[in-house]
């Protein structure tokens, strides 16, 4: 999750290797396809194709109200009390189709496919990386692979009624179309793709939208909304840029200092002559150092080729717009572009035929890495993961960023649910989407489940595993005069990251090592359950979960409407006591620049009377909040950005500070440190090289011991 300062960004996306980080923000799109009918026209246009309510295929599961589902959705089950729906028992045999060869294009085609089939009876799991195929080993089924991936179309023929033709030239009819296909029981192709498979088009929506999202989701709400569920909202970017294999970088120009505080704002040239190709040059600006999150800042460019001026610009302008080739890794934010850790933005320039001298002036600061290219780095494709989840629920599919103008229509479409109900999925604009988007959900009591990454979630929730468990024995040990330092590995609210990057680092030789708390989230009880199972039965002694922010799903307490704040609360109560989650981890309502603010007494009095809890951790970043006597106990947790290194002279200074240079100033008295790590750029191994080379006077602990000797402090 983002953590409150404005940079770095604790961003809760993960950026699988394959792709650039783009499957969550924004991208730069394509003009509107000739021939378009324009914003005005589109229910017009659209008007002698709307799905009727006795159309082929299956109709949509669950209701407004109720538990119940329909008929032809028989596998998939509304149960009271919970978030997620259940599917039913998986079949005998799981057929396994390997996709990590295939394009995004072929992966919706199966993907959709998926979700129609599974919703009828889970059999079918899909392989999109090493992970995938990870957890096929340590679920309890048995699995049969299919040779050819796309064998499976004609496999499961008898499934499927038919293709819903999507629009690259307008990407968002992506969602469009698949929550079409959700209601007509059909699957999301291209044209050519439903040829070659020999599948009638049932909905065909190339050249009926501009490329006005806006307008594709304001027909989706008009004309789908009916039939759809109302117990769950998706959120799904309908493409992103995946890397060109092959591309060679050059680089120009590197900070070879760290710095974090625009102390090396300036100009720089570059010449970008030598990396000119067919007519264009792609310039990336990244992080020099990413494992702190302080990379470049951009504050104006321009180009010149031959000693002429062909290009200036400041981000967030409509003059960058040109130029930005995928700022999908990037943020803007008071006229400039920035990046962090692992990501980058991307510019292309074209440069005429016999130009010999070609250089861009770059105004910069902090941690920059400059390169280019002559060769297009990226391209853009669908995105398909969770679309089985969504074609098997049938849920709107929407991609409305959560502010400015369209901050409304997502507002609209939030109304519509009631208190309690998921919004599964991200956020458009990503770092900034998701300070505005949780908050909007939360004001309108909807729970947000990061999880546009989540992978065979109508598979996985069929194939049953013991989840329940009991929280640990109180400790009994004496507070001491020293530093108590608990460590927690945030993101476990997101149950992509349970399912991907978190098992990559639970399989670190190095956990079980030295104490470390792991954020999880309850919900995989019922859309993962085997995912939970295994984290729970592997935990060694050093290993404590948590539950990720702020309980049975993502959300700022403090935003709720006071009188629904229960509804939460009392449902993260259910699925905690069940899990054995007895510690979560929480936010309050982010403001840019400023400190979190602690959670207000009315939040801490409905989690103490709702939830069987130890204790809070809240983010702070300064670990500032320190109140064992609260409703219940809560403390502000210490994040300080950077490697091992950082981390410790930063922790160092702050355990120096609190107890005073020679201890006299909390003689006899116990000091408490809640430390955040940051789970996409440490793992294990650093977590155990920090601890060992604390001094003996700190003393690492679980977080349940933590709070059992916190509490006694009061």
């Amino acid at each position: 999750m983002t953590v409150d300062l404005p940079r770095p960004a604790l961003s809760s996306r993960p950026e699988p290797a394959a792709t650039v980080p783009s499957a969550s923000r924004s991208f730069t799109r394509r003009t509107a396809l000739a021939g378009g009918i324009g914003a005005a026209g589109v229910a017009a246009a659209l008007s002698m194709s709307v799905p009727s309510a006795d159309a082929a295929g299956p109709a949509p599961a669950g209701g407004h109200h109720g538990g119940h589902h329909f008929g032809s959705a028989p596998a998939v089950h509304w149960e009271r009390g919970h978030f997620f729906p259940t599917f039913d028992r998986a079949a005998s045999t799981v057929r396994v189709g390997d996709m990590r060869k295939l394009d995004g294009f072929d992966r919706l085609l199966l993907i959709t496919l998926q979700g129609l089939v599974n919703r009828e009876r889970p059999e079918l799991y899909l392989i999109t990386d090493d992970v995938d195929e990870t957890w096929i080993h340590d679920l309890p089924a048995r699995t049969r692979y299919e040779k050819h991936p796309l064998d499976l179309v004609d496999r499961f023929r008898r499934r499927i009624a038919g293709a819903v033709v999507y629009d690259m030239d307008a990407p968002d009819t992506i969602n469009l179309a698949t929550t079409i296909a959700a209601q007509r029981g059909a699957v999301v192709a291209t044209a050519d793709q439903a040829s070659e498979h020999r599948l009638k088009v049932i909905e065909d929506l190339r050249g009926r939208f501009d490329d006005d999202p806006a307008a594709i989701y304001a027909y989706a709400t008009d004309h789908l909304w009916e039939k759809s569920t109302h117990r769950v909202l998706v959120g799904l970017p309908p493409t992103h840029t995946v890397e060109v294999d092959g591309v060679e970088w050059t680089e120009l120009l590197r900070e070879k200092e760290r710095v974090t505080d625009s102390s090396n704002l300036g100009t720089q040239t570059v010449d970008l002559s030598g990396q000119v190709g067919d007519g264009e040059v792609f310039v990336r600006l990244s992080d020099s150092f990413p494992e702190d999150g302080w990379g470049p800042a951009l504050h104006h460019a321009t180009l010149t080729v031959d000693g002429e001026q062909t290009a200036d610009f400041v981000p967030g302008t409509d003059a960058e717009a040109e130029l930005l080739f995928d700022g999908s890794g990037s943020q803007t934010k008071d006229g400039l572009r920035f990046a962090d850790g692992g990501s980058s933005f991307i510019y292309r320039f074209e440069v005429p035929a016999g130009a010999s001298a070609v250089s861009i002036d770059l105004e910069l600061e902090n941690e920059y890495l400059v390169s280019a290219t002559g060769t297009a780095p990226t391209r853009v494709e669908p995105f398909s993961s969770f679309r089985d989840f969504a074609i098997a629920t049938s849920a709107l599919i929407t991609w409305l960023p959560p502010s400015g103008d369209s901050g409304s229509q997502f507002s609209e479409l939030l109304a519509k649910v009631d208190p309690g109900t998921v919004y599964a999925g991200w956020f458009a604009n990503d770092v900034d989407g998701e300070w505005s988007g949780v908050e909007l959900c939360s004001t309108h009591g909807v729970i947000v489940v990061a999880a546009d990454y989540f992978m065979n979630a109508s598979v996985l929730s069929g194939i049953p595993a013991t989840t329940r468990a009991r929280p640990t024995k109180p400790s009994r040990g004496r507070v001491k005069d020293r530093t108590y330092l608990t460590l927690t590995f945030g993101e476990g609210d997101n149950i992509q990251f349970c399912e991907r990057h978190m098992r990559e680092l639970w399989d670190d030789p190095a956990r079980g090592s030295v104490p470390m708390n792991w954020t999880i989230t309850p919900l995989l009880e019922d859309i993962g359950p085997a995912l939970l199972h295994h984290f729970q039965r592997t935990a060694t002694e050093n290993d404590f979960l948590v539950c990720g922010p702020s309980g049975a799903g993502y959300t700022y307490g403090d935003s709720w409407p006071k009188d629904q704040l229960d509804v939460f609360t009392k449902a993260s109560g259910r699925y905690q006591s069940r899990t054995g989650l007895d510690v979560v981890y929480a936010y309050s309502t982010p403001e840019s620049g400023k400190p979190s603010p602690t959670l207000p007494d009315w939040v801490l009095e409905s989690y103490a009377e709702n939830v069987d809890l130890r204790g809070i951790m809240q983010t702070d970043e300064k670990g500032s909040i320190s109140d064992p006597g609260a409703a219940v106990p809560l403390i502000g947790t210490f994040y300080p950005a950077g490697g091992v290194d950082t981390y410790r002279e930063e922790l160092l200074a702050k355990i120096e500070e609190e107890r005073g240079a020679d201890g006299a100033d909390r003689k006899g008295d116990p000091l408490f440190v809640a430390g955040l790590i940051n789970a996409w750029s440490w793992t294990p191994s650093d977590v155990k090289e920090l601890v060992e080379s604390l001094p003996e006077d700190v003393e690492v602990v679980l977080a349940d011991e933590f709070f059992d000797l916190f509490a006694r402090t009061r």
